[in-house]
């Protein structure tokens, strides 16, 4: 895990609050690449033979173009209320599971900065009915966030307001066989992915428009990616996000077909999105071509694949096998990473030439 990625798995950003990781990417792109950003926050950079309105995503469509997407937001918190008391209630902003965040570190993001808190628990010694309160956990509206406040004046005197958001504190790991952990993957390891890709292409000549686009608040509806697809006129829109795995103990393997490690995934069918087979295979052709491992497979969820193919272009979701999806210790291979990355540059040559 190199330090592009650490930073973007650092810098804070839920639906919607997505500025700072905006930022990041764009001081990452590389030199020379054209760059705009919509009015809902979308970052879009460019490469090839951009068609008149290219420039301005907002205002005009492009044609004819290929474009790779990867959301920038993760799930998160946004501060409810300040107590009296100095606790602070949280109200969740996208899929949180509440067993993943009873009892963690959060970072709450200020307009004048950052304050570490931490979510409570009743610990056993204080328990009345230990068998049945220790199998319970509480919504996440009823969790309470200490910040070390004795009071809510104390709380805003940190800085600290109601609709301020707040993300878990996130600890990369490297485990054995270069497997990657941390919170925020979803979808940090795809704008990773983006970023190596178009280094490797900067140089590259195209004969059509090849974009690639940071979204927003894609954890809530997919939002940002029904305003790309609706003012960009595309032949072919991947999405480059997760697939959740069922290749470890305790997960019915008939939910998932990725495996970790296994390569890059075509995720071809999902609650949101079924892809022919007749472009399954075109694509999987390329990868042949190019050596690069693959897996075709099948989960739940979607991505922002979606709303691009309501609009017309041919899509497909390239994926990362991802091991405990939207928890803390979200898992991937970055052998995976790198084999999507390759994917990415395969397609993007393949389509745009």
């Amino acid at each position: 895990m190199d330090a592009l990625l650490r930073e973007l798995l650092a810098a804070p950003g839920i639906a919607g609050y997505e500025d700072r990781v905006r930022d990041l990417i764009a001081e990452r792109l590389p030199a020379g690449v054209a760059r705009t950003t919509d009015s809902m926050g979308n970052l879009i950079a460019s490469l090839g033979a951009a068609a008149p309105g290219a420039s301005d995503a907002s205002s005009s469509s492009t044609s004819n173009g290929v474009m790779f997407v990867a959301h920038m937001d993760e799930i998160g918190f946004v501060i409810s209320d300040v107590r009296d008391d100095g606790y602070l209630s949280l109200r969740p902003l996208g899929g949180i599971d509440p067993r993943t965040v009873y009892g963690r570190a959060l970072r709450v993001i200020t307009t004048t900065g950052e304050v570490m808190g931490v979510i409570g628990v009743k610990p056993p010694h204080l328990m009345t009915d230990r068998a049945r309160e220790m199998a319970e956990v509480p919504p996440i509206a009823e969790m309470l966030v200490d910040v070390g406040a004795r009071s809510g004046e104390e709380a805003a005197s940190l800085g600290i307001a109601v609709l301020d958001f707040a993300v878990l504190k996130k600890d990369p790991v490297v485990l054995h066989n270069d497997l990657w952990s941390a919170r925020a993957l979803d979808d940090r390891v795809g704008c990773y992915i983006l970023l190596r890709a178009l280094e490797r292409l900067e140089a590259h000549t195209f004969s059509r428009p090849v974009h690639f686009a940071f979204s927003v608040q894609e954890e809530i509806g997919l939002r940002g990616a029904s305003r790309l697809a609706r003012a960009f006129d595309l032949d072919y829109a991947f999405a480059v996000d997760s697939v959740s795995t069922a290749d470890w103990p305790g997960v019915s393997r008939a939910l998932s077909g990725a495996v970790v490690g296994a390569g890059a995934a075509l995720r071809v069918l999902d609650n949101a999105t079924v892809i022919p087979p007749a472009f399954r295979r075109e694509i999987a052709t390329v990868a042949e071509r190019e050596e690069i491992p693959l897996q075709v497979v099948f989960t739940g969820g979607g991505t922002d694949a979606k709303p691009f193919q309501a609009e017309g272009p041919q899509v497909m979701s390239l994926a990362i096998p991802m091991r405990y999806t939207h928890a803390a210790v979200e898992l991937v291979s970055g052998r995976d990473v790198e084999h999507v990355i390759r994917l990415v540059v395969a397609l993007a040559r393949h389509y745009a030439a």
